[in-house]
């Protein structure tokens, strides 16, 4: 299940390419550059994924690549099952919301209230807390007897028993930490609440009204029709990806589907099929805590932008698999793309298809030239975050100054931005009236930051990693 300080990836910031789509390119261009970004990731890779990317109703690209069975030389097909680890957390926050607007719970209800087996540390963390990643509560995947157990057959009370009676790392409400626990926690309230097995009540409530048919909770057990196996790399090495009981990940990471299934998914919520809009839209608002500032995160969504385009979006990694989804409202566009390697993270991928299929593509990038020195130097973002901006034997890097920090790869785009690290968080440089140079740091997900330089000469083109 991927962590968020890997999966949040956007955020409601307003970048300076289009916002809108202008003399939008046909369909079949459109198609043309989808299918040229998804080569271009899967090139070369034995293992592959399932990519899915529509307009409206409108399928623009669905093509598999890759294999699904590298051992017996089974290929990958578009309607393969892939297991969708954090991706699921959405499917249980709207489980949850079933609950309330079902009257068998509200959102603002204290844990012990609803079980007084969850009285103690946690006992007044809150429903809404839990889905918000607010309540402080310790994740269950840091903690190593639960890790060291991963094997092992579970249940949602057991896994709860890990961090019942430790002590909550903030109070709740007041800051925002990603931690699988607050689903766990969601997983046993749904049983609970419910009379059924989580699985019994994603199928009876969710799957089959939506006509889901290759949707369900994961276990090794089931014979699983076009179900794809998961790899890892050890030192270069393809492997079969370690095995974790299906057990172990609960409502946090627990779902098989496909691609097909995924877009189901979205244009129920879309058409507002399985919760009121109220509450949906309170799911896909970015949550207010207890200071005043926004947290990027509603309830099981990233709440993220596109090039500007407002959207909700979701990653997921779990052994031998990784996912995101991405869900623009105006464009209605929706991408997906599931992989069958630890090693294959589509997250970039998928927003740059998101991106294309809503007519406002990322920009390419270029080889450095003589006019980036211009900006190299030292920057103050804040007190304790200062960039230092580089030209290392001909190519770009940025460094965040502190111990253990590693430099990170910078390339120049043809819209004037500088992206970092081959993904979509870019600098942006300008002079400022006093004739100061300064960056702009535009995080899809935190938003904007903007530092000046030091007044020391700007770093000099030699080869070294400082100015």
């Amino acid at each position: 299940m991927k962590i968020l300080g890997v999966v949040l990836m956007a955020s409601a910031l307003v970048m300076s390419g289009p916002t809108a789509a202008r003399n939008a390119a046909p369909a079949t261009d459109r198609t043309a550059a989808l299918v040229h970004e998804a080569d271009a990731f899967f090139k070369g890779q034995q293992p592959g994924g399932v990519v899915l990317v529509t307009q409206g109703d409108r399928v623009l690209l669905r093509r598999a690549y890759g294999m699904a069975d590298i051992e017996n030389g089974v290929a990958m097909r578009p309607d393969a099952a892939l297991r969708l680890a954090s991706v699921t957390k959405q499917f249980t926050a709207v489980a949850v919301m079933q609950l309330v607007q079902a009257g068998k719970l509200r959102l603002e209800t204290p844990l012990d209230t609803l079980d007084p087996a969850l009285a103690g540390p946690m006992g007044k963390v809150t429903v809404q807390q839990l889905l918000t990643h607010t309540s402080g509560i310790k994740n269950v995947s840091s903690i190593p007897a639960s890790r060291a157990a991963r094997r092992e057959e579970a249940d949602a009370l057991g896994l709860i028993g890990y961090f019942k009676d430790l002590p909550l790392e903030f109070a709740s409400g007041t800051r925002f930490r990603y931690s699988n626990s607050n689903y766990i926690v969601l997983t046993h309230l749904i049983q609970r609440l419910s009379g059924q097995s989580y699985a019994e009540y994603m199928q009876q409530a969710i799957f089959q009204p939506l006509g889901m048919q290759h949707t369900r909770y994961d276990t090794h057990l089931a014979i699983i029709p076009g179900r794809a196996h998961g790899y890892r790399k050890a030192q270069g090495v393809l492997q079969n990806a370690d095995f974790i009981s299906m057990t172990q990940p609960q409502g946090a990471g627990g779902l098989i589907s496909t691609v097909d299934d995924l877009a189901r998914w979205h244009q129920a919520l879309r058409d507002g099929t399985l919760v009121p809009a109220a509450l949906l839209a309170q799911a896909m608002s970015k949550t207010v805590l207890a200071d005043g500032k926004a947290s990027p995160y509603g309830f099981g969504w990233i709440i993220g932008q596109v090039q500007g385009l407002a959207d909700v979006e979701h990653g997921g990694f779990i052994n031998g698999f990784n996912s995101y989804v991405v869900q623009l409202k105006a464009p209605d566009v929706f991408a997906t793309v599931l992989t069958n390697a630890e090693f294959l993270d589509p997250t970039t991928l998928t927003v740059r298809l998101a991106a294309i299929a809503a007519d406002v593509p990322y920009a390419a990038t270029v080889a450095p030239s003589a006019k980036d020195a211009v900006w190299l130097g030292r920057y103050v973002l804040a007190e304790d975050d200062v960039r230092v901006l580089s030209l290392v034997d001909g190519h770009l890097q940025l460094l965040r100054q502190g111990e253990g920090e590693e430099p990170v790869a910078v390339s120049p785009g043809t819209d004037g931005r500088y992206y970092l690290d081959g993904g979509l968080d870019a600098l942006s440089f300008a002079t400022a009236n006093d004739g100061r140079a300064f960056v702009t740091l535009h995080d899809r997900l935190m938003g904007d930051t903007v530092g000046y330089r030091a007044p020391t000469a700007a770093a000099p083109a030699t080869g070294s990693a400082h100015p």
